[in-house]
């Protein structure tokens, strides 16, 4: 769990500007409002892959080199 919270903390305004942008296009018309809600569960495995991938069990990140 330590993985994900230090992904938050080095990404949390990249994830309030996608949820922002689609609350914003939800609110235009109702395609828009459907195709944003579209993007909740891709933004929550993207979100669980990158922790997976970036953080160890401890939260450190880990150097890809």
């Amino acid at each position: 769990m330590k993985r994900y919270y230090s992904l938050w903390k080095s990404t949390w305004w990249l994830w309030v500007l996608i949820f922002g942008g689609m609350f914003f296009l939800s609110r235009l018309n109702d395609i828009l409002f459907y195709a944003s809600m579209a993007y909740l569960p891709i933004c929550l495995v993207t979100f669980l892959w990158f922790g997976l991938v970036r953080f160890d069990d401890h939260g450190n990140e880990v150097d890809a080199t």
